[in-house]
């Protein structure tokens, strides 16, 4: 049943970047590193982020070992996500779907079409496959150019010609025990360009860019490519979209065949 679990795996690292083993070298120090500038604020800084309903997108992805600069996997997505509500996504090869994942803001579903299996859980599965307790709104933040709501925002300001930085260490979320090392860059359009996270308790590294803005309407403008790179398990996601399309409903649908068997993640 190697593919049962394979393609669950796989559909939550293109979510949210982190492996689905554990790592087996010693993590690294933080890369976050001690801001130089005096600046401070106790409130949100207005990052400039894009205000929709709904996205979708059709996306190619690669997924490459930074060790050896190899590609491991590379395939077709397809992506949807209704704000704050539904995220959306299917795996599939030369238009055959393989996999499918939805999730909602307290669960997530499952199906693999391949070994005819599913899986329907709560966050805590997130935590056992990716060994990182990250929530809904963190991965559609990290999918959507956005930054993490529900954490403290009391960043370190550092300003030059064409970018700011917005640093925080030991930026706590609201809502549980989870703490994290981050570090926002901002174009001169205060958009999020890079955005580096570290987790406290175990040092994963995880660092995001976005690149090759454009506009999807006159007014609302997002990168056409993500690059999201694990630092320590050397894993690098190479996420392009393809027609993507903005407050349009996609589909969400989630519907278990009647012959699929609950898949048994161990």
């Amino acid at each position: 049943m190697y593919y049962s679990s394979y393609y669950l795996k796989l559909c939550l690292l293109l979510l949210v970047g982190f492996t689905a083993c554990k790592t087996l070298i010693r993590p690294t120090e933080t890369a976050v590193e001690k801001p130089h500038a005096t600046e401070e604020v106790k409130k949100e800084y207005p990052i400039v982020e894009m205000d929709y309903n709904w996205f979708s997108s059709r996306m190619n992805a690669g997924i490459i070992n930074t060790e050896t600069e190899k590609e491991i996997h590379k395939l077709s997505l397809f992506f949807v996500n209704k704000k704050d509500s539904v995220i959306y996504i299917n795996i599939n090869k030369m238009a055959i779907e393989l996999a499918r994942i939805v999730l909602t803001v307290d669960s997530i579903k499952y199906i693999n079409h391949i070994n005819l299996s599913y899986y329907i859980s709560d966050y805590s599965i997130v935590r056992k496959i990716l060994k990182y307790p990250v929530d809904f709104y963190m991965l559609q933040s990290l999918l959507m150019n956005r930054d993490f709501p529900h954490f403290e925002k009391n960043f370190t300001i550092e300003k030059d010609e064409n970018t700011t930085s917005l640093t925080q260490l030991n930026r706590k979320h609201l809502h549980s025990h989870l703490r994290i090392d981050q570090k926002i860059l901002l174009n001169d359009n205060d958009r999020i360009i890079e955005n580096t996270i570290v987790e406290k308790s175990t040092a994963d590294t995880l660092k995001v860019t976005y690149s090759d803005f454009f506009n999807i309407t006159s007014t609302l403008r997002t990168p056409r490519c993500l690059e999201i790179t694990l630092v320590n398990q050397k894993i690098k996601l190479n996420l392009s979209l393809k027609d993507p399309k903005i407050n349009v409903p996609g589909p969400t649908y989630f519907k278990i065949p009647a012959k699929y068997k609950l898949m048994e993640i161990r």
